[in-house]
């Protein structure tokens, strides 16, 4: 009995190396390559990026040159009422204004004289200018402006999604890792009791102790086997929590499977915590990199842009077009232009009292004014959370640290009372009491492990995540 009391500490030891025999680590590092080179949510993102240069495309069309044809023709009883024959290519430019050339042939007996062109037609080139609305700033400009304040959204945008996606993944794989070595304490526990039971069982049939021993140690396996039955439970669940982010490269879902497992506990060390100075010197400069606290100055200078076009609106319309005008001669379409022959016209109006206009200017400063306390507002909110996970984390690594030596102190309490019970001076309730603590003590620390990894994924997201500011650089 005493000598297998004594193998107590050689089936704990074994603990961290049971669950590798033929069994897969799946490594943190591992994991979380997979789910960003192949999950949904990252394929997403790159879509994300294409729609923002899609957008901008479409923008930019705005200037792209026009080219408009039209002919018409009208003969009745024998007679040519009219042939109109109009061609005009029209150029914008980033500056508002927009140039134009074009040539009209319009005959007929019935042609409105206004109309009318010589014989061989009409060309002209000209120039369209607005003076008052749209000078410096016009619908085609702001969508070009808004599309390009658009793209750069998609990209923060896709950057807050994989974040998101990095810490979720982060904390499931975690959860894995506290479910699956918290099992294994377990395990071990059940293995150490029903050898316990039947040494104890043994010696009972030897006279050696009574038969309350053999109750007391058959109870004992029954409570450690419903501990390590919940414990198998989280196993299973965390372990499909965790598969939800593995797919392969062909987008199929990918399953863990009952011989993979997480890092072991025992041979896995955790990093230090982020010192003060580095979270200052992340708080100086988060409004520069936090993908969150970017997107609010790009919603501004969205806004400022819809201001601005609001502000244009206000001033009158006054746009003034020039055309010279040539009759073709020769081959030569745009040979013999002069200044004496062409057209010209001015265009003007503006509303009396400028209610819509004001009124839509008034409401996009407010938008401004709101988005701006919004940004104020998530800056205060991002920083506290930094704050907060560093307090975390730095809680937790004390708490590690402190159950470190709590596992060591009830290991060297249960060995005592080991030595104690072979020279018969205290009991195997109290060697279970002690086994008890010892298992507990295991327990909660690789929930604080876990934890502690956890929080670090989640100061890692608070700070803009891996793409803007790694703690690992600090």
């Amino acid at each position: 009995m005493r000598l297998k009391i004594v193998l107590f500490g050689l089936l704990l030891m074994s603990v961290k190396l049971m669950a590798q025999t033929d069994s897969t680590v799946v490594s943190f590092e591992s994991f979380m390559k997979i789910v960003q080179a192949n999950h949904p949510v990252s394929r997403q993102g790159d879509l994300l990026l294409e729609t923002g240069e899609a957008n901008l495309r479409r923008a930019r069309g705005n200037f792209d040159p026009t080219l408009k044809s039209t002919y018409d023709q009208k003969e009745f009883e024998g007679k040519e009422y009219y042939q109109l024959n109009t061609n005009e290519l029209k150029i914008p430019t980033p500056l508002g204004v927009e140039l134009k050339a074009g040539y009209d042939n319009n005959t007929g007996t019935f042609a409105d004289p206004e109309n009318r062109t010589p014989q061989n037609g009409l060309t002209y080139a000209g120039i369209a200018v607005p003076l008052g609305k749209g000078l410096f700033f016009d619908e085609r400009r702001q969508a070009v402006r808004q599309a390009e304040v658009f793209e750069r959204a998609t990209v923060l945008e896709r950057t807050l999604m994989l974040n998101q996606l990095i810490f979720d993944a982060a904390k499931a794989y975690w959860e894995w890792y506290s479910a699956w070595n918290s099992y294994n304490i377990y395990d071990a526990s059940v293995q150490l009791a029903e050898f316990r039971f039947r040494g104890v069982l043994q010696s009972f049939e030897q006279g050696d102790v009574p038969a309350i021993d053999t109750l007391e140690a058959f109870i004992l396996v029954q409570n450690r086997e419903l501990s390590r039955n919940e414990a198998w439970i989280k196993v299973q669940q965390s372990r499909l929590e965790a598969s939800n982010y593995l797919w392969s490269e062909d987008l199929r879902p990918l399953q863990l499977i009952d011989n993979t497992m997480p890092l072991n506990y025992g041979e896995f060390g955790i990093d230090d915590p982020v010192d003060e100075t580095s979270i200052d010197f992340i708080l100086s400069g988060i409004e520069q990199v936090h993908p969150k606290i970017m997107l609010y100055f790009n919603k501004l200078e969205d806004l400022n842009f819809e201001r601005r076009m609001k502000v244009e609106k206000i001033k009158p319309t006054l746009n003034v077009n020039y055309n010279l005008l040539n009759q073709p001669v020769g081959g030569n379409a745009f040979e013999g232009f002069s200044a004496n022959d062409y057209k010209w016209g001015l265009e003007f109006s503006m509303p009396l009292l400028l209610r819509r206009e004001r009124g839509d200017l008034q409401i996009t400063k407010i938008k401004i004014n709101q988005t701006d306390l919004d940004r104020q507002q998530q800056t205060l909110e991002i920083r506290n959370k930094i704050r907060a996970y560093q307090a975390e984390i730095q809680n937790l690594y004390g708490q590690i640290e402190l159950y470190r030596q709590t596992v060591n102190n009830y290991s060297a309490l249960l060995n005592g009372e080991i030595r104690k019970f072979e020279e018969g001076e205290s009991s195997l309730f109290l060697v279970n009491s002690r086994e008890n603590s010892l298992i507990t003590a295991q327990v909660k620390l690789i929930e604080l492990m876990a934890k502690y990894e956890k929080a670090r994924a989640g100061l890692e997201m608070a700070v803009g995540g891996s793409t803007n500011m790694p703690l690992s650089s600090l």
